[in-house]
């Protein structure tokens, strides 16, 4: 039974050239240059740019994250994972082929045989039903060498129906002001009404605390959070 709840086609919008692609990605996600930025800020502070790390990236898309990150790291090695083969060919052109390993595939799916110091997934894993988040955080954790990171950027929902409603508004309002034009709009509404599958953070974050992560919140805005979850010795599954 898959745990991912689209398919390609439906997602990336073959009809599009990649750099529409990513003009309208950032133009649709909330706090996407901020989510960004700060990314790139613990990346920095945390890792040796002078050092090789192992970096594994789900849902690569067209290497938006992955090009920023390696900008930081430029030792890195980096594994980029995605069910689109064009979004991994947008990919391939920004990161080129050195020191870069492109994997087409489900990442729920996919049997992965390395240890990763540095696992990084933005804005993929709502599409993820709740049984397959759990599990892919289970697997994460077991992929990363200890005291390894996990870098979680998505859209997420809240327990408070209140709280949950209001952000939901701010996001559609955010699409409105955003769009490049209205079939534009049309296409990412009915993505993130129809498409996006969300879990609460509260939830999220309690579902990498019990498989033994020590999370910290870097950012949560509107519906846009970004997590550090660290691999720690104790593992609650």
């Amino acid at each position: 039974m898959t745990t991912t709840n689209v398919k390609a086609p439906e997602l990336n919008y073959d009809h599009y050239s990649t750099d529409k692609y990513d003009q309208d990605i950032i133009n649709s996600i909330p706090f996407h240059k901020e989510l960004h930025e700060t990314l790139l800020a613990f990346i920095e502070h945390k890792f040796d740019a002078s050092k090789t790390y192992s970096i594994l990236e789900l849902g690569t898309g067209t290497g938006i994250t992955s090009r920023i990150v390696k900008e930081a790291l430029p030792k890195a090695e980096f594994d980029l994972v995605d069910f689109s083969r064009k979004m991994l060919s947008g990919a391939r052109k920004k990161m080129g082929t050195n020191n870069v390993q492109y994997i087409f595939g489900d990442y729920s799916k996919l049997t992965f045989t390395k240890k990763y110091d540095l696992i990084v997934s933005v804005i993929g894993i709502h599409h993820q039903n709740r049984k397959g988040k759990k599990a892919l955080f289970r697997k994460i954790y077991s992929l990363l060498k200890p005291n390894g990171m996990f870098v979680f950027g998505d859209l997420v929902t809240h327990k408070n129906p209140q709280k949950a409603a209001l952000n939901q508004a701010l996001h559609f309002h955010h699409l409105v002001e955003k769009a490049t034009d209205r079939k534009t709009l049309e296409e990412w509404a009915y993505h993130h009404y129809v498409l996006n599958d969300l879990a609460s953070i509260e939830e999220q974050i309690e579902w990498m605390r019990r498989v033994g992560f020590h999370v910290k919140t870097l950012l949560l805005k509107v519906n846009t959070a970004l997590l550090v979850c660290k691999k720690t010795s104790k593992s609650g599954h």
